[in-house]
């Protein structure tokens, strides 16, 4: 698999699940609002959310996407969290659905994860072996 197979597999299930820890406490959350923006791997959440308490102390995370069969792909990598008015709205124009969610993207309550992937890998088969991903 390489990383357009992978924006493709994420694309078919819609639905991948952020994990966040900030050394006390770990979170896992089923997340939909997310395009890629070149090499980084952006989200849409809220600025009061567990997440972003836990990524302003620990600045790292790890997206996971999995079909009904097992196939997955597990994207790891720096976070960083932006109130920038630009980008909110790339992301709001992007991703149609969060019109449904939010009403002013920019408001201050809606912020943007920017991961920057440095680890992609995948389970394609029954046999749950691991392949890395080549980031481009």
């Amino acid at each position: 698999m390489n990383l357009e197979d992978v924006k493709k597999f994420m694309k078919e299930v819609g639905w991948g699940i952020l994990a966040t820890g900030d050394g006390a406490t770990a979170g896992a959350r089923p997340m939909s609002g997310w395009a890629w923006k070149g090499s980084e791997l952006w989200c849409a959440t809220g600025e009061s959310s567990d997440k972003v308490a836990q990524l302003r102390k620990v600045p790292y995370a790890e997206y996971c996407f999995c079909d009904p069969q097992g196939k997955h792909v597990r994207i790891a990598g720096p976070c960083a969290i932006s109130t920038d008015n630009d980008e909110k709205l790339w992301l709001y124009k992007a991703v149609p659905a969060l019109k449904e969610y939010i009403s002013d993207p920019a408001g201050p309550e809606y912020v943007v994860i920017k991961m920057k992937p440095e680890n992609i890998r995948c389970v394609e088969t029954t046999e749950l072996r691991y392949t890395q991903v080549e980031l481009k």
